[in-house]
């Protein structure tokens, strides 16, 4: 809830970076009586960051943080809660005594397998086991080995503060342990790794995730698959060559329905193809999408307890909703939507409520809950290829609570811009969205600076979501904008193909018509004192923006890919080569090198300031330093910053004292060379 009362007139500074907290991960107790949610916290003193496991009664009672760590599951009867704490130990809270049990100590591998797999703790719906996904032992190293041998592909961790730089080899299976406690059991021995688990509804099975190809390291698929608890008898149930995703069990126990791509060719990292919801019988068998007639890239599925519909939320032009399919003529409706970002929710036993995290362009993620939905008359998307809107019966929320007030005491001194959003048309036609944040003291009378912030993936999105960046741009006097350009998810899947074997090329060639664009339709904004920055493919963009046009007064690269060829054999995400060029990087190295920055950085002449942690595995730190010497050996005005132990780029674990650093440097850069006249420079 914005705050009625006049604001201050300062924007967000760097202070303010660890004053933010963020609500997320609701968990909605089976009785309707509790909430739990995490509160991202800051401590600049300890140079960290954590989250609280926050419990909160809907009536009446205060709000209390029952330990640092992550929520994972209540227990059937709402009687208790399964949480982890920060060191991998599973408790068991008891509500009404308020207090803790161990259950069994978890352990991490350091192997990534890919960025929606689940590590995930849930209780049986008979309530008498928790299952669980653990490795087969602690990888904690404690010491650097003098020799290190390696005969796999992925051989690398993610890295970053408090994480190894390489995996280890220590596989991740799925364990069963009684609730009441006693010896953990492992239910899927092997080689293999299994990830993403979820319940039958008789507590006879579990279904899981898991790449059972010969080549696991190489190849990017994985099937859902499902194991008898009692037998240890292992069944493939899909067998789609691609890579599914979060399975979830139909209340009725004759479904799973999974997150889904289908392409030959996968990725661990960022996929051009949208993921959609599948269906396969709890028997096995061919699997059924249901979400294709919305042209968009599908998240976080969870099952009506009448199993009749899944909601799940999806990006649309800027905008991330909650929706539903039904399972039998899939058609879908929009449930929450409006302008703004639901990063997750739930649904309350009854499926009657709905607690969802939302956040907008000036309000970080709140938690809300939506109370006593009735039938209206709204938007429906049908089933086929096209996304054309028609009348129906839709579920609306007749009243919507802000139940959560994490940020409500900061933003009522703040004065945070609103984004606008506008669309223009790009070179070759095509309808593009961006958005324009104005400087805190916006004169119409004054000219002011613009920054160009690009986002990552490619396949990422921006819009009405929260980003500090924006706001700590707008409080040192500058305009921001911000632009989807080809590549970006939430315009369907013609569109999010657009940088497929082009990094580059239209995907540039939209955000130079984007800031022609606003600079047409803003006089205040100054022409000649532009900015770039953007991380991780943002700043691979920001790399190539300043070899193609010298029309920026500087840059700041964070995090980002300069020669496609030597990424492709060091990163971590080297299948993302493949899966973005269509094949064996060696096959490809022409293509990779036509749009490598560093093959045209001769014609480069923008100051730049590159960021990059140390122990980034995903775009590694030669990546820097390539583009670093290459713009030294040029005479540009250029400074590398290394954060030590950190991994990727401007990411929520990166600690508040390098945060601080780096969102410091960057204003800092930005403000010699954009600010100073052209004269000046």
């Amino acid at each position: 809830m914005i705050p009625t009362e006049k604001a201050s007139p300062q924007g967000l500074v760097i202070a303010d970076l660890c004053k933010i907290r963020k609500a997320g991960t609701p968990l909605l107790s089976p009785d309707n009586r509790y909430l739990v949610y995490h509160l991202g916290l800051a401590d600049f003193d300890a140079d960290s960051r954590y989250d609280e496991i926050i419990l909160m009664p809907l009536e009446g009672e205060t709000k209390k943080s029952i330990a640092r760590g992550t929520a994972h599951a209540w227990s059937p009867d709402g009687t208790a809660l399964l949480y982890e704490t920060e060191d991998g130990a599973l408790h068991i809270y008891d509500v009404a005594n308020t207090n803790s049990r161990f259950l069994v100590q978890r352990y991490e591998s350091s192997y990534f397998i890919n960025h929606l797999a689940l590590n995930n703790c849930i209780w049986s719906p008979d309530g008498k086991y928790v299952a669980y996904v653990s490795a087969d032992v602690s990888v904690t190293e404690t010491e650097t080995p003098a020799v290190r041998v390696f005969d796999d592909l992925l051989y690398k961790s993610k890295g970053g503060r408090g994480r190894p730089t390489f995996a280890d080899q220590a596989g991740t299976h799925i364990y069963l342990i009684p609730a009441a406690g006693g010896a953990p059991e492992l239910v899927t021995p092997g080689s293999c790794n299994e990830h993403s688990i979820t319940w039958s509804p008789d507590s006879q099975h579990i279904a899981f995730v898991s790449n059972r190809t010969e080549r696991p390291d190489d190849i990017q698929q994985s099937e859902i698959w499902m194991v008898d608890i009692n037998t240890k008898a292992i069944t493939q149930l899909t067998d789609s060559k691609g890579l599914g995703y979060q399975p979830a069990w139909s209340p009725d126990g004759n479904y799973i329905a999974f997150l889904a791509t289908s392409e030959a060719i996968g990725t661990n990292d960022s996929p051009a193809e949208d993921t959609h919801i599948a269906l396969v019988s709890a028997n096995g068998g061919a699997s059924n999408y249901i979400s294709k007639s919305l042209d968009r890239r599908i998240e976080h599925i969870r099952w009506h307890p009448s199993g009749r519909h899944i909601y799940f939320t999806a990006g649309d032009r800027g905008d991330t909703s909650v929706f539903r399919v039904d399972i039998e003529n899939e058609e879908i409706e929009i449930v929450q939507g409006g302008a703004g970002c639901v990063s997750e929710f739930c649904l309350d036993a009854s499926g009657e409520g709905l607690v969802f995290v939302k956040s907008s362009s000036n309000c970080p993620a709140e938690i809300f809950i939506a109370r006593n939905q009735n039938l209206g008359t709204e938007q429906h998307y049908g089933r086929g290829p096209s996304t054309a809107r028609r009348p129906g019966a839709l579920r609306v929320t007749k009243h919507i609570e802000q139940i959560t007030q994490e940020n409500t005491a900061l933003l009522a001194v703040k004065t945070l811009q609103p984004a606008e959003s506008f669309w223009f048309e790009s070179f070759d036609g095509t309808q593009v969205q961006g958005w324009l944040v104005p400087p805190v003291d916006f004169d119409q009378k004054i000219k002011y600076p613009l920054i160009l912030v690009i986002h990552g993936g490619p396949h990422n999105m921006f819009g009405q979501d929260f980003d500090e960046r924006m706001h700590l741009l707008s409080q040192a006097g500058y305009a921001v904008v911000y632009i989807n350009p080809r590549g970006s998810h939430g315009y369907g899947q013609q569109f999010s193909n657009g940088t497929l074997n082009n990094w580059g090329g239209a995907d540039y060639q939209d955000l130079m018509a984007g800031v022609d664009f606003i600079l047409g339709q803003k006089t205040w904004l100054d022409d000649e004192k532009l900015g770039v920055t953007g991380q991780s493919y943002g700043g691979y963009m920001t790399n190539w923006i300043i070899t193609q046009t010298p029309r920026f007064k500087a840059a700041v690269a964070d995090g980002g890919l300069s020669n496609l060829v030597s990424f492709a054999g060091t990163s971590l995400y080297h299948s993302l080569m493949e899966s973005e060029f269509g094949g064996r990087a060696y096959d490809r190295f022409d293509l990779l090198w036509k749009w490598s920055p560093l093959r045209n950085v001769a014609q480069a002449t923008t100051p730049t300031l590159i960021l990059h942690g140390e122990t980034d595995n995903e775009v590694p730190f030669t990546q820097a330093e390539e583009m670093y010497i290459a713009l030294k050996k040029r005479g540009v005005e250029t400074q590398l910053v290394q954060y030590t132990g950190e991994g990727h780029g401007w990411r929520p674990d990166l600690s508040p004292g390098n945060r601080a650093d780096l969102s410091g440097r960057m204003i800092q850069w930005f403000d010699k060379y954009v600010k100073a006249s052209v004269n000046e420079q």
